[in-house]
């Protein structure tokens, strides 16, 4: 009941309960509230279509056909409900699919009514619609090698994500490696995994490395397994690459790979052919790989980050993902889904934003773009109050209008408080980014003479600079 209670924003009860078998027909059906009948008795539905009785629903937005289809739970808010004849009512629902063995059979569905909000003319909000989130959470948390976007999840209101969206099937038709370029946050994966997705591939593995989470000395050894006695206790692993045999390898932040290991990248790049680490037999695979990159990759090529052969190689198929601050248009869109996955989180019950807050969300820049959208959402989210179905800009810690960084005291700030103390991982990266700074203006912009005066590596104040966005300096 615990679990029921949490999924049903604290109800603790159900106002209805209906079973079907595997061909949609009802067996059983039980309405505890009014609102919730089809104008029938419960018997006499007892034999018809279920997407007959409920004549908005169809097999995309019913949670119970999902249930069957997946094999997986499904769960969704504020769900619109209408049946013939009746005024259509906004329902909570988890769908649970039935099992016999190990086929399949049917699904019993649970559902409670939403509550009807207060209106609140004063600031004239917006409605959120409803998201399901039940395929792609589910995916993430039972299968590590699989791909939860794909074209039909991914948002885009603006026109130029829309012909990024339209250009995805041509990328997943042919073999060609795809190169995608953006800034951090802007929803690199998300591209990448629709095109597997989208792609004959779909069925096979898709397999994830951020080449800047790994040391040198790793990487090659994860990407290309190791041979047995290739260094001392070595034992025969398989590598990324064959993992992801007959599916995709996405390769995020290619640039941060070594030089030397892009030279062998090529090969595979070419052949499908490799060696792992220390051995000498050729291994042969088959895989579509997918790199991505957070600065431009031209850029990249002058400041010796990519070769250019692997640029030519991999930018056959590229695709350019814009800064959340020039599609302002998906702003709303990612607004609602956001809220909808957060509703989840804090057990809140939000249906509607103001429009004062979207609009001071569409006047910011974004400088961390998606994540940091997600970021001002989860905050807001958490303080909101329990009994609230608006989303306003007070619930910020501060409006969203001039500061980089909304969740960062203001440098004005804290010079009239010097007294203030900083979280120590904060003061650190604060310290260290101010560093790299300095260094980056006295060597005129030049990484390599900059990460010699810092006694560094080449590699790891590249790192630094596109972690603490200084990837905007004038620097080569």
């Amino acid at each position: 009941m615990e679990f029921l209670q949490e999924l049903f924003h604290g109800k603790g009860y159900i106002d209805g309960i209906t079973i079907i078998n595997l061909e949609g027909e009802i067996l059983f059906t039980a309405k505890f509230n009014d609102k919730f009948r089809a104008g029938e008795q419960a018997d006499e539905l007892v034999g018809k279509h279920f997407l007959d009785v409920y004549e908005n629903l169809d097999p995309e937005t019913s949670t119970t056909i999902k249930a069957m289809e997946r094999g997986v739970p499904a769960y969704v808010e504020n769900q619109y409900l209408k049946t013939k004849g009746r005024e259509g009512i906004r329902i909570t629902s988890l769908s649970i699919p039935i099992k016999w063995g190990d086929r399949i059979v049917g699904a019993i569905d649970l559902s409670t009514q939403e509550r009807e909000p207060e209106t609140h003319p004063e600031s004239s909000p917006i409605r959120l619609t409803p998201a399901d989130f039940s395929q792609g959470e589910t995916q993430k948390l039972t299968d590590r090698d699989s791909a939860m976007f794909s074209l039909e999840t991914m948002i885009a209101e603006d026109e130029k994500m829309q012909q990024i969206r339209d250009y995805i099937p041509v990328v997943a038709a042919c073999e060609l490696p795809v190169m995608i370029y953006g800034e951090t946050g802007t929803g690199k994966e998300v591209v990448a995994q629709a095109i597997h997705n989208a792609s004959p591939r779909r069925d096979m593995p898709f397999v994830a490395q951020n080449c800047a989470a790994l040391p040198e000395t790793l990487l090659e050894s994860i990407l290309f397994g190791t041979a047995k006695g290739a260094f001392t206790g070595a034992a025969e692993n398989k590598g990324l690459f064959e993992l992801a045999n007959g599916g995709t390898l996405f390769l995020d932040e290619i640039n941060s790979m070594p030089i030397q290991l892009q030279s062998k990248l090529l090969r595979v790049l070419q052949d499908g052919r490799f060696r792992r680490l220390g051995g000498k037999e050729t291994v042969c695979v088959d895989v579509k790989v997918i790199a991505a990159m957070n600065t431009d990759p031209l850029q990249a090529i002058q400041q010796g980050q990519l070769r250019q052969d692997i640029y030519y190689r991999l930018s056959m198929m590229s695709v350019h993902i814009p800064p959340l601050r020039e599609r302002k248009a998906d702003i709303p869109a990612f607004l609602n889904f956001y809220i909808n996955k957060h509703n989840a989180t804090f057990h809140k019950n939000i249906e509607y934003v103001s429009r004062e807050l979207i609009s001071n969300l569409e006047s910011y820049s974004w400088p961390g773009n998606l994540r940091e959208l997600e970021h001002t959402i989860v905050y807001a989210m958490s303080h909101v109050s329990p009994h609230e179905h608006v989303l306003q800009v007070k619930d910020l810690r501060e409006p969203l209008s001039t500061s980089p960084h909304p969740f960062l005291e203001h440098s004005s700030k804290k010079a009239q408080n010097p007294a203030a103390v900083l979280p120590l991982r904060q003061a650190v990266q604060e310290y260290e980014s101010g560093l790299i700074r300095k260094a980056l203006q006295a060597a005129g912009g030049n990484v390599s003479q900059a990460a010699r005066s810092l006694q560094i590596p080449r590699q790891t104040l590249c790192r630094r600079i596109r972690e603490y966005g200084l990837s905007g300096m004038d620097i080569r």
